[in-house]
This record gives structure tokens, C-alpha cells and sequence, in this order.
């Protein structure tokens, strides 16, 4: 069982090792002068948000406010992405941010345009959360020669953005993974389904040997090893929703929390009177001889 836990342990550290590299890290106040121009305001941190804040308003119709252009931004791989963290309040109209990436073959946007999540739109109000703005361009082709970061609002409203960063990643990687998260989707489907395959084995075996009636003690220790396991489980799952971690991290650690730290629960008195029957059985064959 020691070599299992090893082995999930290995496999996890390697799913979650990724290859992002962060290029540059852009603040507010070296862009100053432009913002202001813009009519962009750029405020300091508050104890609730301690990073600088560019802030947009507007009263009335569309607006796109330019927020940063990156001439040759450095990039070498085909997977990029502009990340950080919004925060808006009354935006009447459906607004989103997008990126431009500028290419020798022409010019192709990201924009936020989803429902939900890191690519979700912004409309209505919403407390501080992460945005996206990625980028899958052709493997071995020629990288952005100018990136272009806008805001675009669709009505009246106020926006405020913390610093942004521009990131590469490797080709496998998902750049949509929340930033701050555990593990990401990809990793959290390797560990689930590792996760899984053991302890499906380990039913397997516990349900062979509580059959034929044998490796009595060996079945008890796993059934309240997989108890402290699930437990363990739920702790971290109920940790992972008070820090606000995604579904992808939360989920997975109380399902297989539950399942390890509750049917164990109930499959231990059964276990033990199948033993007893057994027991009971073979005293009978050896007094019927």
C-alpha cells in the first residue's frame, strides 16, 4: 500500500509540474501618464486588495479604453496568455477585455465572452476575481509581434484591474487553470483516476478476502486506513472551498473523501460478522469430526 501512496504521490508532483514561465509583470503607475490620458485612474492598495488598481468608469455608451501594447513581447512558444484580476461594479451592458495579437499573417483577439469562469463577461458587479486572455497559436509558427490589452464597455459602469502578467506555457499546458490553484483540470484527472483505480482494488481485494474468510486482520487495517484516508479528504475538500480553490480541486477531494471515509464505516461490522460466521462455521466442521 506504501508503494501505491508513493507512486500517486509521484505521479501528481509530475502532472502539476508545468512549464509556465512568466515574461513580464506590468504596474500600473509605469504607465502612468498614458492612463491618465486615457482617463484611466490608477489607485493604490486597499487591506481587502494590496495591489494597484487601474480604475475605469463610464456613463455612458461604448467605450473601449486601451489598457497596455506590448511591441515584440518576447514570446516562444504557441501558447501564451495575459493574466490578472478584475473587479466591477454596476456595468450595466454586457463588457468584456480582450487581447489583439499582431501577426505577420494578420491580427487575431482573445476576449472574455463566457458565462462564467476566467473568460466569463463582465456585467452586473462582481468582487475581485481572475481573468484570462489566452492564445493558441500553430506549433512552430512565427510568434505576436505586438500585443494590445483593451477594455471594452458596453454602457455605463466602473472597472477596476490589478497588475497584469504576460505568460507562456508549454504545449500541454492549460492556460485557463485558475491561478493559485492546487493543481490544475489535467492534473486533477490524473490523481482522480489514480486515485480511483486504487481504491477500487483495494474493494476488490477486501471483498475477496472477506469472502473466502481469510487475511482477517489485513482487512480491517485497510478498511480504517481508507477511513483516515477519507478523512483526510474531507478536510482538505472543505479547506479547499473556504480558500475559494476551483472545482477541479474541491470536488474531486471530498468525493473521494466521502466515499473512503463513509462506506468503510458501514462494511466494517459486516466484514467482522462475516468473519465470525466463517469462524463459526469451521468451529462446527471441526466438531462434526
Amino acid at each position: 500500500m506504501k508503494a501505491l501512496t508513493s507512486l500517486s504521490v509521484l505521479l501528481w508532483l509530475a502532472a502539476v509540474a508545468g512549464g509556465e514561465e512568466t515574461l513580464s509583470t506590468f504596474a500600473w503607475s509605469e504607465r502612468g501618464d498614458d492612463l491618465a490620458r486615457a482617463g484611466i485612474l490608477v489607485r493604490p492598495g486597499t487591506p481587502e486588495a494590496p495591489f494597484e488598481q487601474a480604475v475605469i468608469s463610464s456613463g455612458g455608451g461604448s467605450r473601449t479604453f486601451t489598457l497596455l501594447t506590448l511591441r515584440d513581447p518576447g514570446i516562444r512558444r504557441s501558447r501564451y496568455a495575459i493574466r490578472g484580476r478584475v473587479r466591477y461594479e454596476g456595468v450595466q451592458q454586457r463588457s468584456y477585455l480582450e487581447m489583439w495579437s499582431q501577426f505577420p499573417r494578420g491580427r487575431f483577439f482573445s476576449r472574455t465572452l463566457d458565462n462564467r469562469g476566467p473568460l466569463g463577461s463582465l456585467q452586473g458587479s462582481s468582487d475581485w476575481r481572475p481573468f484570462v486572455l489566452p492564445f493558441f497559436n500553430e506549433p512552430g509558427g512565427a510568434p505576436p509581434q505586438e500585443l494590445t490589452v483593451n477594455l471594452v464597455l458596453g454602457g455605463p459602469g466602473t472597472v477596476a484591474l490589478g497588475p497584469l502578467s504576460l505568460v507562456q506555457l508549454a504545449d500541454d499546458e492549460d492556460p485557463l487553470a485558475v491561478q493559485g490553484a492546487w493543481w490544475s483540470d489535467r492534473a486533477a484527472g490524473l490523481v482522480g483516476g489514480i486515485t480511483g483505480s486504487v481504491i477500487g482494488c483495494l474493494g476488490g481485494l477486501i471483498g475477496l478476502l472477506a469472502g473466502s474468510g481469510k487475511g482477517r486482520a489485513l482487512v480491517v487495517t485497510l478498511l480504517k486506513a481508507m477511513v483516515g484516508f477519507g478523512v483526510a479528504g474531507l478536510l482538505a475538500g472543505v479547506v479547499a472551498l473556504l480558500r475559494s480553490q476551483p472545482y477541479a480541486v474541491f470536488y474531486p477531494l471530498l468525493l473521494e473523501g466521502a466515499l473512503c471515509g463513509i462506506l468503510p464505516l458501514f462494511l466494517l461490522p459486516v466484514v467482522r460478522r462475516r468473519y465470525e460466521q466463517s469462524e463459526l462455521r469451521r468451529m462446527r466442521a471441526l466438531d462434526a469430526r
